[in-house]
């Protein structure tokens, strides 16, 4: 009788099943909260540490831009976005007072070209001999991206931008390698100050810089995209330049300079 009121107490001080059953639903719903709380404080840490790598990546992007434009000399001119797609942004085009794409001279004597929007398949030229061919898969928008031509005194210092081959230029590469953006996408708007006009001399450009994050296909087959940062700066020239309106970049039924 001893033993059975013992093993009887026993039990009783135990745990049942169902408290065992009761326990585990408490523990679960529990954990469920913690990871309700934990998951958009997981989520908000990585957009900050997102936001922070883009920062950093668009210093660079912004000291590098400075450094390629303060080379300039003779003219700046700023191209408008294009109608279309299929439109040519360059050829045969004049300047405005906005745009994604900025022209200048520089130093080497060379007209450059700097935007961050995609580039079509281009034939390279050194002289007259081709030289090489930049895939236009190789260098896709969202990228920034320079382009060189040589000026020719023959047509009154126009350069060739397209022939009958297509696209044409002495030199194009992308400033920065393949995923120096992680998934970035960068475009840049080049501005002139209020109050420059055509043939008057400019200290500097505006350039504004945002990053965005591509997202999923719409149901067109259209990425959608978040604006990840956006930043100013000012484009310093080093030398005299003026601002140009005029039609620099032609096509020519030849082969470029």
């Amino acid at each position: 009788m001893k033993r059975w009121q013992y093993l009887k107490r026993k039990g009783r001080s135990g745990t049942t099943l169902v408290e065992m059953v009761v326990t585990m639903l408490l523990s679960g719903m529990m954990m469920a909260m913690i990871a309700g709380i934990m998951s958009p404080a997981a989520k908000m840490f990585v957009r900050i540490q997102k936001q922070q790598f883009a920062q950093l990546i668009m210093d660079n992007t912004i000291s590098q831009l400075q450094a390629i434009t303060r080379q300039a000399v003779g003219y700046v001119k700023v191209y408008a976005p294009a109608a279309s797609e299929t439109e040519n942004p360059v050829a045969d085009k004049e300047g405005a007072d906005r745009g994604g794409i900025l022209e200048f001279m520089n130093t080497q004597g060379y007209v450059a070209l700097v935007s961050a929007d995609s580039c079509p398949e281009t034939t390279l030229y050194l002289g007259t001999t081709k030289i090489g061919t930049v895939a236009a898969e190789d260098i896709k928008a969202g990228t920034l991206l320079t382009r060189y031509y040589t000026s020719s005194d023959s047509i009154q210092k126009k350069y060739v931008y397209e022939n009958a081959e297509g696209a044409v230029a002495r030199a194009a590469a992308k400033v920065f390698a393949d995923g120096y953006y992680m998934g970035n996408y960068l475009e840049i708007e080049f501005s002139f100050p209020d109050g420059i006009d055509n043939g008057q001399d400019v200290g500097y450009l505006n350039a504004e810089l945002s990053f965005y994050e591509l997202e999923k296909e719409d149901e067109t087959g259209v990425l959608s995209r978040r604006l990840v940062l956006k930043d100013s700066t000012v484009l310093d020239f080093r030398y005299k330049v003026q601002r140009k309106d005029e039609v620099t970049a032609v096509k020519e039924i030849g082969e470029d300079g």
